[in-house]
């Protein structure tokens, strides 16, 4: 059976809701969140409306390679919408790994990461801020189903982040820590970094090479560690250009449609970011290392 067909519906939001049973108030929790992202995106994006639907799955209904507990994105055929938003509506054990990954439950890290994710009764709790990934795989809906030429996949979840960082800098800016504390402890974990280069992928090369779905896969742990320097990134972008930047990357490439892209080396690309997105995500590229 297709992915979500089955399951109960929420009306009322701008996008089709699907939920497992017993997860209704997570996905509408979950709707409420999307759709003012969803509004708010269509506005900066030229009204553009992508059709998707949301999907609140159990373990026990996840569908995908991912491991459950990340929310992802697709434009699969033959599925309810052309595209779908799958999000899981419990806890997993892949957060609890991934917050161990970085300082464990003894280091630093981990004690910064508590103070933000606490659940309550003294143990982490990492929903929230995966509630709001779900804002960065809306992204990549307003991306891949408006087809927005990127000429890299590293660019694609650049731009699902940034898309993400404005979104709660913009609208909830009291949800700013649930998004960059874990990142940035992330960003900022020596042991892990230097286990990444030495064993990982570590490159933007590197990342457009064992991408999801490349016959060479990164591991979800070398994914994560890309993604907490994009997610720090979106944030530097934003601090220096505000709205404009996100903007600016959607109309750069927007306008790119139905044409030829000859922007797929590391300094065409700096070029072209430089130029007509933002300076400081052009300096990201071209010293990536730093990062």
């Amino acid at each position: 059976m297709t992915f979500g067909a089955g399951f109960d519906r929420l009306s009322g939001y701008p996008f089709e809701v699907r939920y497992s049973q017993g997860a209704l108030q997570r996905a509408r929790m979950s709707a409420d969140v999307a759709a003012d992202a969803y509004r708010y995106l269509r506005g900066l994006f030229s009204e553009f409306a992508p059709d998707i639907a949301l999907i609140v799955a159990s373990k026990a209904d996840w569908s995908s390679t991912q491991p459950y507990g990340m929310p992802y994105f697709n434009d699969d055929q033959g599925q309810i919408r052309p595209g779908i938003l799958a999000m899981p509506s419990e806890q997993s054990v892949f957060w609890t790994e991934m917050a161990n990954d970085i300082g464990g439950v003894s280091g630093s890290g981990y004690a910064k990461l508590l103070a933000t994710y606490a659940n309550g009764a003294g143990d982490l709790d990492l929903q929230p801020f995966f509630d709001l990934v779900t804002i960065h795989e809306l992204g990549h809906a307003f991306e891949v189903l408006s087809g927005l030429r990127l000429p890299t996949f590293w660019l694609g979840e650049i731009f699902a982040n940034l898309a993400l960082h404005t979104f709660v800098a913009t609208r909830r800016p009291r949800n700013l820590a649930t998004l960059e504390v874990l990142p940035t402890v992330g960003v900022e974990d020596e042991l892990f970094t230097m286990q990444i280069r030495a064993e990982g992928s570590h490159t933007l090369e590197d990342f457009e090479s064992h991408y999801a779905g490349s016959s060479q896969q990164m591991s979800s742990r070398n994914y994560v560690w890309y993604q907490y320097r994009f997610l720090r990134l979106a944030a530097k972008i934003f601090a220096v250009d505000g709205e404009g930047g996100l903007v600016r990357f959607w109309e750069c490439f927007r306008g790119r449609v139905g044409r030829s892209l000859n922007e797929s080396t590391i300094p065409s690309i700096v070029r072209l970011l430089t130029t007509e997105v933002s300076e400081t995500l052009g300096d990201a590229v071209e010293n990536w290392r730093e990062w």
